[in-house]
């Protein structure tokens, strides 16, 4: 993904766009979200921000000038991050209470590209050949593991309208913890705990990147699950397994293949998927 940042007239634009091997385009933007999710005058400040679609790229007009993954990544767990991720809560549990449209009748892009991995059909070929590696060093039993996982998510038929990407590089922040949620590239249906697992996946590989303290991060998720009103219970290692081998896949196939950090995360996931 491909982001430029301009400063407005009452904020910041945001343009968005897939970067040249992306697979698919980004999904249509024609849901209509309910006010319980995009009110600004909401008690935390958190709101949904759909894109507007200019060509092959999306215009986001919001408050802040940088993401919340960029902000933990500089200061780690400082300042109040809690609120923006209790917001993110309750605004993804007000998406999942809407009608998919017409157009969202499949699964949300990333699933996809996870699916087509693990089953041995990556599209670009360096990540096949990482998919070859990593099935290597966590061993085929882990490797099936994922596999059943992530066919588990793609069987469940009681899907809601989902975010599809509700990660922390589209939470949007400034000077305070009033943020703003970018939402319609990957839009898609999927069972509830997709977004949630999602977020919760990039909240523990951060935790682990940073090499952070449970005592620190673990308020984040539970922010998160209090403004969703649920959690992911005692299987939650599955869909931040999920999440983080993703990761592992887009990082291979669009930025660099690095074996070094392959090795790290194979380790790191052998981890997870244990537990």
């Amino acid at each position: 993904m491909s982001t430029v940042i301009h400063r407005s007239a009452t904020g910041f634009v945001w343009r968005r766009e897939a970067g040249p091997l992306a697979p698919t385009p980004l999904r249509p933007a024609d849901v209509s979200l309910p006010e319980s999710a995009t009110e600004s005058a909401s008690e935390d400040g958190v709101r949904l921000v759909p894109g507007q679609a200019v060509g092959k790229s999306r215009l986001y007009r919001v408050r802040g000038w940088e993401s919340l993954a960029t902000r933990l990544l500089r200061d780690g767990v400082h300042g109040d991050v809690e609120t923006p991720l209790y917001g993110l809560g309750r605004v993804l549990r007000a998406l999942h209470a809407c009608t998919a449209p017409t157009s969202v009748t499949e699964p949300p892009r990333g699933w996809l590209r996870l699916d087509q991995w693990l089953s041995g059909r990556a599209r670009v070929p360096r990540a096949a050949s990482a998919g070859i590696e990593l099935r290597r060093q966590l061993g085929v039993r882990r490797w099936d593991t994922l596999r059943e996982w992530c066919d588990r998510v793609l069987a469940d038929n009681e899907g809601a309208l989902a975010h599809g990407g509700p990660g922390l590089g589209s939470v949007v922040v400034g000077a305070d913890a009033a943020a703003d949620v970018l939402v319609g590239e990957d839009l898609g249906t999927a069972p509830w705990y997709f977004d949630l697992g999602w977020v919760v996946g990039e909240l523990v590989e951060l935790k682990w990147y940073s090499n952070g303290s449970q005592q620190d991060w673990q308020p984040l998720i539970e922010a998160l699950f209090r403004g969703y009103g649920r959690d992911l219970g005692a299987e939650w290692n599955r869909m931040a397994s999920l999440r983080i081998a993703l990761h592992l896949h887009d990082y291979t196939a669009y930025v660099a293949r690095n074996p070094e950090e392959l090795t790290r995360y194979a380790d790191f996931l052998g981890f997870l998927i244990d537990l």
